[in-house]
């Protein structure tokens, strides 16, 4: 409320306020007619799967998970954002609920967390009977079994931590990412930042066998740089040039 003095506020009390009737009636009528979430999340659904985009990703997803030799994977979505304030935060989650049914994984293995989440966000949730996780570990989730990290668009630092929580051969091989290209962080930044600040990232990306998501000009912002990407059974990364630095 920038521009907006304490005086301004002081000027104002309930007695001052009158009710206008006729629209407080349309502004109800509009809450009772707007569709509901579930509703929305649906016809986005509906919208990906027309035209041939969404096969293509799916095809794209089997393939990486036949090639990573990850069967039966579960599914943990990170920083999506708020569907029910975000257009792009929506048409990701539609995305990831259809590549879930595609896949037959069961509501119950996907967990979601975004600190953002709000009281009608979880509503969502509940609805669409996914598990939402209850503790910001900044996304320090270790891994224990086959995962798809739904984690379009997040920080560095998120998958930096993801990473650094499964750093083992045995845990790096059961992450598959549906994630910004990490190989664009080395690209874009200078070596001594990535070692400092990213040295996981620094050091696995370039073994990652990585497959971008087509092109869409419907969702564009949505899924731009998203790429599917997991470790190669020739991968000649090695864990122990790694050092964390403690912050």
């Amino acid at each position: 409320m920038s521009g907006t003095s304490t005086d301004d506020f002081a000027s104002f009390s309930y007695s001052d306020f009158k009710p206008a009737n006729s629209r407080k009636k349309r502004r109800n009528r509009n809450t009772k007619d707007r569709p509901s979430f579930l509703a929305v999340i649906q016809r986005l659904r509906e919208e990906l799967g027309q035209g041939d985009w969404l096969t293509q990703c799916q095809q794209l997803l089997v393939e990486s998970l036949g090639k990573a030799f990850l069967s039966s994977p579960d599914v943990l979505c990170l920083g999506l954002g708020s569907p029910t304030s975000s257009l792009n935060a929506r048409v990701q989650l539609a995305f990831l609920l259809e590549i879930c049914d595609h896949l037959n994984i069961d509501r119950a293995r996907v967990s979601v967390y975004d600190p953002v989440f709000t009281d009608e966000d979880l509503s969502l949730f509940t609805e669409l009977q996914v598990q939402i996780l209850t503790e910001n570990k900044n996304a320090e989730y270790p891994v224990l079994r086959p995962t798809i990290c739904f984690m379009p668009h997040c920080d560095m630092e998120l998958y930096e931590n993801i990473l650094k929580a499964n750093w083992s051969s045995e845990q790096l091989s059961n992450l598959l990412f549906v994630a910004n290209r990490l190989a664009d962080y080395i690209d874009s930044n200078p070596t001594h930042k990535l070692q400092s600040r990213v040295p996981c990232i620094l050091h696995l990306a370039p073994s990652l066998q990585c497959y971008p998501l087509p092109a869409t000009t419907v969702w564009p912002t949505a899924f731009n740089n998203t790429s599917v990407q997991f470790i190669g059974l020739q991968s000649d990364f090695a864990l122990e040039h790694v050092e964390f630095v403690e912050t």
